[in-house]
């Protein structure tokens, strides 16, 4: 195996105990298994499953104590927020794959509310998206997304060409740079939907985020979103 094929090998481990611990398969202080153990697994040296270790470690998942083991840490994942936030940039700095999908969309008329956030009057035709996210095939967050439909036409379609991604959906419109212009973050208890979209117990806390993407001085989008407290923190960050 040469030096290119270790380095795609213990990132690829690390990647699947990384969506191991983020599904909440090790509560906080559990032992994962031995190097040796995931070495046969794997059909690598063990050094490569120690790698991945260490790489976890520096991401404050484990804790590798000397002569004793490997343990889940229990930390959820940091989200960052700031002028510029991606699901899927976010999450690669934990080597996850993030996915997101369109759980469902129509169209709604903006209250007043909407309306002076987006810049149009009352009554306008705005897409509702509503989005369900994942890492490492673990459910993390839900959203919901309003935009204006004169701005976007096929909006649905689009965003499904694109993956999911509002980043590349934007571009596709000809928006290349956006960016953050306010979020207000609370907690509350999940409903029973979100309860069951996100596999958590009925009643569990959640973490909520409602904000506004401008570009070029114009509001884009609004998003809501509901994410899984025991599985990501929020992090705010100054750019």
């Amino acid at each position: 195996m040469d030096a290119q094929e270790i380095s795609t090998t213990w990132k690829r481990i690390a990647d699947e105990i990384a969506g191991e611990l983020t599904r909440g398969a090790y509560a906080s202080g559990d032992a994962l298994p031995p190097a040796q153990d995931l070495a046969r697994e794997y059909g690598v040296h063990r050094h490569t499953v120690r790698q991945a270790y260490r790489h976890l470690q520096d991401l404050g998942l484990v804790d590798i104590q000397q002569g004793r083991g490997t343990f889940a840490t229990g930390t959820p994942l940091p989200y960052r927020i700031g002028k510029r936030v991606s699901f899927r940039e976010n999450l690669k700095a934990f080597d996850l794959e993030a996915e997101s999908r369109i759980v469902a969309n129509d169209v709604m008329t903006a209250s007043a509310d909407l309306g002076r956030e987006l810049g149009v009057t009352s009554g306008t035709p705005l897409w509702r998206i509503r989005m369900d996210n994942e890492a490492g095939q673990s459910p993390l967050s839900l959203s919901t997304h309003y935009l204006v439909c004169s701005r976007f036409p096929n909006l649905p379609r689009r965003l499904g060409e694109c993956e999911g991604s509002f980043t590349k959906t934007f571009s596709a419109y000809g928006i290349d740079a956006y960016e953050r212009q306010s979020t207000r973050i609370s907690a509350r208890l999940a409903t029973l939907i979100e309860a069951d979209i996100l596999d958590m117990e009925p009643n569990a806390v959640i973490l909520t985020a409602r904000s506004v993407d401008s570009s070029a001085g114009q509001a884009l989008q609004i998003v809501e979103s509901a994410f899984r407290a025991d599985r990501i923190e929020l992090l705010v960050e100054n750019d």
